[in-house]
């Protein structure tokens, strides 16, 4: 019997099928083509590889593309998920275009994709707390406001204290929310970051065309660039 690290009984009770969506294995596949898709028109805005070499490798990133099982068990023998991945990438392209092949993943390492892959799904995940926090706090809103004049009693120590009012209390769970939803706000410039190393993290492999690769790829992920 083979095991999976699956979580079939309880997925449905603590996640969205949107949220899973996100974080599954085509979800995280995905991610690390998109960042190799957007390498290419990054490197090609710049002139360092041919433009007619962008179209096959975007083609070829798509997650449904490759089969998961083939590539868990690659995996385990490369050490990482990036190596057998940009392999089976290569190997797609050079069966449409065998000139195209050559520019995949030109300038990057396996941490670049690995890193920079995580961060776009991250994003995703991002934007669906802050829909439901938004949501939330639309809801949150409009009940303080009906109940502003009920009256509660209030609670302290296991036991009735002063007055309150259920407006009110619903207020506070309402500031709470507001609260999240502007940390996450602040949280996003600093995660929201592209990983864009090469081999020894100097980009010395791509040479004079190093920086302006690495602002045209972050413009094309709409990422920000490490400080």
């Amino acid at each position: 019997m083979t095991l999976r690290t699956s979580n079939q009984l309880f997925d449905a009770y603590f996640t969205a099928d949107s949220m899973a969506e996100v974080f599954c294995d085509q979800g995280r596949l995905q991610g690390m083509l998109d960042f190799e898709a957007a390498l290419a028109r990054a490197e090609a805005r710049v002139g360092l590889i041919p433009q007619a070499a962008v179209a096959p490798i975007a083609q070829a990133c798509l997650a449904s593309l490759y089969d998961v099982d083939t590539l868990g068990e690659a995996i385990a023998s490369a050490g990482n998920s990036a190596i057998p991945l940009v392999k089976a990438l290569g190997k797609l392209i050079a069966a449409e275009d065998a000139g195209a092949e050559r520019y995949v993943h030109l300038g990057a390492t396996s941490q670049d994709v690995m890193d920079t892959g995580l961060v776009l799904q991250l994003r995703q995940a991002l934007a669906l707390i802050e829909a439901d926090l938004a949501q939330l706090g639309e809801v949150l809103a409009a009940q303080a406001q009906r109940y502003a004049d009920v009256p509660l009693a209030g609670r302290t120590w296991l036991q009735h204290a002063t007055p309150v009012t259920l407006g009110m209390k619903i207020a506070g769970w309402l500031g709470a929310v507001t609260r999240s939803r502007q940390r996450l706000a602040e949280l996003k410039p600093r995660l929201l970051v592209l990983q864009f190393g090469g081999a020894s993290g100097t980009l010395a492999a791509l040479g004079e065309h190093a920086m302006p690769v690495a602002h045209s790829f972050a413009v094309e992920l709409q990422l920000g660039l490490p400080e």
